[in-house]
């Protein structure tokens, strides 16, 4: 084997510049392939990798070296011969960026350095997550959170959260053992080989954890919601870097023990709301055979139809109230601006013109008028009255559809232009904002936004589903 009796990196005229030697230079096979990794307080990636050219007895290798605001920090990762072969490496070869060009430092200077960085990185990671109520005493669990449809090859972490790979999933294991158990109710004379599904399935639905080791909460179910936050933000993140949005299955909590380094078993939770849809069965309840195969038949040949009803299921799978409404609210707008006159005019009930602040009437060209527009349309056709479609109040002063829906384009508005209805912590809200939250508050017990909140995306929902339906029936 090939060895590297020693190797010396410089920086020269703004280049990089790294030479080695070896005890038997007219043996080494080229060319010489060398990587360096760089290592900093975030991670340890690639600082370059390239091929080496033979000067005199040793191999060199250059590249154009930018300027940076701190000193680097590299590590040789990887040499190989010209047959692809590792060549031996006697010890770690770290080297420190020098402050002045010249010969790149070695040895317990460069060795001192890395221990900086790594302890400074792993302060930056371990960071604990906190609920927004949280008090000094309150306890501090350890939280893993299982996630389906998305492949690492690598663990990764942010802050906080550790994203690791899982190699062998048993996940979908339960579907093959349920199909398998109806095949033979329903005539299948062989089932389904349990190895070849699994092999399958870690290829279509690869899984990771997110291990949150300090999570910080009054109780197991204020931190199993801190735990979903910080999940679905990382899994919105890495959605984007990876093009596969993960889906949450559930997770686990638990209490350590500072002492032992056990973690007590504290609780479980599984993502999503459960089951939202009908409890009762029969005609009136969405199981009418000869409605579904009549509704199956126009999908076939209306496209528009199979993506109203697609975009709705989407906003259906949404557990956050807002992002739901904002799913909702799109979608009506959408078919309001494509089935309604462009410059038509919003009026009232009594035809009287609805205008806006500066005097000028309100059109279906803004988000309001048109959604507004569209639901009158659809109560005129179907015979139903405008208050199908507007939120039940408890006390004070009933609400109307305009103002219904004002509070829908409100919602969406800010889900839009903030990220969410809440607003980031320590901000003052506006006149607006308050106006609405307390209109949300009112059809609710008048204290938890959650309960009003959820009333009026029931009738943002209402509203999907009647127009979806006067679809259905070529009403629009």
């Amino acid at each position: 084997m090939d060895l590297l009796k020693s190797i010396v990196c410089m920086t020269e005229n703004s280049e990089f510049i790294a030479r080695c030697n070896f005890d038997e230079p007219k043996d080494v096979s080229g060319p010489i392939q060398i990587t360096f990794i760089e290592c900093d307080t975030i991670s340890n990636h690639l600082f370059t990798s390239g091929t080496c050219r033979q000067v005199d007895s040793d191999w060199e290798f250059r590249m154009p070296l930018e300027e940076a605001t701190r000193r680097r920090l590299i590590r040789l990762t990887a040499l190989t011969n010209g047959s692809g072969s590792p060549i031996e490496v006697r010890q770690p070869q770290l080297f420190l960026e020098p402050a002045t060009p010249g010969a790149w430092e070695q040895g317990d200077t460069a060795e001192s350095e890395l221990a900086r960085i790594e302890s400074e990185r792993e302060a930056r990671y371990q960071l604990t997550l906190k609920a927004d109520d949280v008090t000094t005493g309150d306890p501090v669990f350890s939280s893993v959170t299982l996630v389906d449809g998305i492949l690492l090859t690598a663990n990764l972490r942010v802050p906080g959260i550790n994203a690791l790979r899982l190699e062998e999933s048993s996940l979908g294991s339960d579907g093959v053992e349920v199909l398998n158990s109806v095949l033979p109710q329903l005539g299948f004379t062989s089932a389904i080989a349990p190895q070849a599904w699994m092999s399958d399935m870690r290829r279509r639905r690869p899984a990771i954890v997110l291990h949150m080791p300090s999570v910080q909460a009054t109780d197991v179910q204020s931190a199993s919601d801190v735990t979903r936050k910080a999940a679905h933000q990382l899994l919105d993140l890495l959605a984007l870097k990876r093009g596969s949005r993960g889906r949450i299955v559930g997770g686990a909590l638990g209490l350590p023990d500072p002492s032992t380094g056990k973690i007590a078993f504290s609780g479980s939770w599984i993502e999503g709301g459960g089951y939202e849809g009908n409890l009762m069965g029969g005609f009136v309840s969405g199981e009418d055979p000869a409605g579904l195969f009549s509704d199956w038949q126009h999908m076939a040949t209306d496209p528009r139809i199979q993506l109203w009803l697609s975009l709705y299921a989407d906003a259906l799978s949404e557990n956050r109230w807002d992002y739901r409404l904002f799913r909702c609210f799109n979608l009506i707008e959408g078919i309001a601006k494509e089935v309604l006159p462009r410059n038509l005019r919003v009026v009232d009930s009594g035809g009287n013109p609805i205008l806006k602040g500066d005097g000028k009437p309100y059109t279906v060209g803004q988000a309001q008028g048109a959604a507004y527009e569209l639901i009158k349309k659809i109560a005129h056709s179907t015979n139903q009255n405008l208050s199908n479609f507007v939120s039940h109040v408890p006390t004070g002063p009933a609400s109307n559809l305009w103002d219904e829906v004002g509070i829908w384009t409100s919602v969406r508005n800010s889900v839009a232009h903030k990220g969410s209805w809440a607003l980031p912590h320590g901000t003052t809200p506006d006149a607006k904002h308050l106006k609405v939250q307390a209109e949300i508050l009112r059809r609710g017990d008048g204290a938890n936004i959650a309960i009003g909140a959820w009333v009026v995306v029931r009738s943002v929902r209402t509203a999907v589903e009647s127009v979806i339906r006067a679809g259905f029936r070529q009403m629009i």
